[in-house]
């Protein structure tokens, strides 16, 4: 086949592909189609010849095509277009208006109508962090106008990151920066208080100066009522007990309950763990302690309806820490 007859097959478009009924793409790989042209020409034979519901809109484009004389390379470009249109009723009307169109016009006139068919992206406020492999990070924040064109000049374009940093942590212009969070504990000296008498039901019994027995938790909580640990030492008996006044996770769980489950733990719920609460799988209120072990994340919903309470009638069921593993047990075996 000269230059001049593989030209002239290739101009024939839909002619061209209507020889392809009853092949299939490793019978023209047979007749020496590379495996790229012989799947390429059992697709476009699938649209215009092959069955489908929109089989007047399917005429409508054959005509269209053979009537402005659309060769092989226009149907290719035409096909390039329609597949980024997701909705078949949608891709079959473009498809029309482009076999419709002189090949000249198909890739503008394409393009603008996908322009047009575009749904305007809506945007609300978020803030998005995503990490490189050299160790930078990106932080994309989106909110009012105004207050983001003022926070964006202030930014150092020359040292962008660290000018930004510096102003989220106050260090910028000499501002003190900010400070980080401590956990204070306090020890309590036993026999300044009074006398230990014995341990009962988990707790330490204190025989106080003024003669009256309390418990540790209670001289604790008249010694000092601040959030924190607070530890007993008796100067006979060593440590004596913890006390915890933190009933929230603090920054380093939240990280590592994130890492274990990075959406919401209950069955099928994607709800992502940074939009969650961290939830007591034994509840405080029963004695369960804020440590890592005995924590999940759970989206506002699931904390919601989780059976707290092993000895309230059983209704949605309840999440546990069995093996290491978070697990939901259904109402009937949540007991």
């Amino acid at each position: 086949m000269g230059l001049q007859e593989y030209f002239a097959q290739l101009s024939r478009g839909v002619d061209l592909v209507a020889e392809c009924s009853g092949l299939s793409a490793p019978d023209l790989e047979k007749m020496g189609a590379s495996t790229q042209d012989a799947a390429e020409l059992i697709s476009l034979h699938t649209i215009y010849f092959g069955s489908t519901p929109y089989t007047g809109k399917q005429r409508l484009a054959l005509d269209a095509a053979r009537r402005n004389g659309h060769c092989l390379s226009t149907l290719r470009l035409i096909e390039s277009f329609t597949r980024r249109v997701k909705e078949q009723r949608a891709a079959w009307n473009l498809r029309v208006e482009l076999c419709a169109t002189p090949s000249e016009q198909v890739d503008a006139v394409a393009r603008r109508r996908l322009r047009e068919m575009r749904v305007p992206r809506k945007y609300c406020e978020r803030a998005l962090l995503r990490q490189h492999p050299n160790g930078l990070a990106t932080l994309t924040v989106t909110g009012n106008g105004l207050d983001m064109a003022d926070a964006f000049r202030t930014i150092d374009q020359q040292h962008p990151g660290e000018s930004f940093i510096a102003r989220m942590l106050g260090k910028a212009d000499g501002a003190p920066a900010a400070r980080t969070r401590v956990t204070t504990m306090a020890v309590l000296q036993l026999e300044d208080y009074g006398k230990l008498v014995r341990r009962e039901g988990g707790d330490v019994m204190i025989r106080t100066t003024s003669g009256v027995v309390i418990t540790g938790a209670q001289l604790v909580e008249r010694a000092c009522a601040n959030e924190g640990l607070i530890t007993i030492i008796s100067r006979t008996h060593g440590p004596v007990d913890l006390y915890r006044f933190e009933r929230f996770a603090s920054s380093k769980q939240r990280t590592m309950l994130a890492a274990e489950h990075p959406t919401c733990a209950w069955p099928g719920c994607t709800i992502p763990a940074e939009r969650g609460q961290f939830h007591h799988l034994t509840p405080w209120k029963h004695g369960g302690e804020t440590n890592v072990a005995n924590l999940v994340t759970l989206c506002n919903y699931h904390n919601g309806i989780n059976d707290d309470d092993p000895n309230a009638p059983p209704r949605r069921g309840r999440l546990t820490r069995q093996g290491g593993k978070i697990i939901w047990q259904p109402p009937h075996t949540s007991r």
